[in-house]
């Protein structure tokens, strides 16, 4: 079956004890098996799996309505990419990480270099001791109390440093999610399955 088949089901098979899992893909006539493996992380990441393994179902059955044009994600390699995501989540969360923490940074440092104005002032003085110990979590109280009175240029440069690091771990993140096939498409593509069968992790 290749890769970008698009199926008309996916099915989970679970053992008597409801402890493992085969994971079956079937389009075009042809069915394969996908994956096999414990039940638990798919019922981590899968609301509908765990839902099913509480009602005692002996297989789960995933599908969309092809009548609403829905069904063109619902492909073999979204489902390999699922399996993926399952077994090495840290490969795509990792980049929302630091991602996220780039732009609270960039924000930061927006703020921090505006000058003196008025509203700017009263920002950056009352987020100033905040701010310093995100940058330095091992400073006590008293070195987060000393570092407060230091000026905003010094403030600035610490967040710089810490930009070039994030930026560097941003980058490594992203390359490797992209060798493992995650990228702009394949990402949208899981998300939607996401939204049909409640992977709120993927979301």
């Amino acid at each position: 079956m290749e890769f970008d088949t698009i199926l008309d089901y996916a099915a989970f098979q679970l053992s008597p004890r409801h402890s493992r899992c085969e994971l079956y893909v079937s389009g075009n006539g042809n069915t394969e098996k996908l994956a096999s493996g414990l039940v638990k992380p798919f019922m981590t990441h899968l609301k509908v799996v765990e839902e099913q393994v509480a009602l005692s179902a002996k297989s789960i059955k995933l599908e969309v309505d092809k009548r609403k044009n829905v069904d063109s994600w619902f492909t073999k390699g979204t489902l390999e990419r699922f399996v993926r995501f399952v077994s090495t989540p840290e490969i795509v969360e990792l980049v929302v990480t630091y991602d996220a923490e780039m732009s609270q940074l960039e924000a930061a440092r927006k703020i921090y270099s505006q000058g003196s104005s008025e509203q700017t002032s009263s920002n950056s003085d009352s987020g100033l001791i905040w701010f310093l110990h995100y940058i330095n979590p091992g400073d006590g109280r008293s070195g987060t109390a000393a570092r407060a009175d230091a000026t905003k240029k010094e403030l600035l440069r610490a967040i710089d440093v810490r930009l070039t690091a994030v930026e560097q771990d941003l980058n490594t993140a992203c390359a490797r999610a992209f060798a493992a096939g995650f990228n702009h498409d394949t990402v949208s593509d899981l998300q939607l399955f996401a939204e049909r069968f409640g992977a709120a992790r993927l979301k």
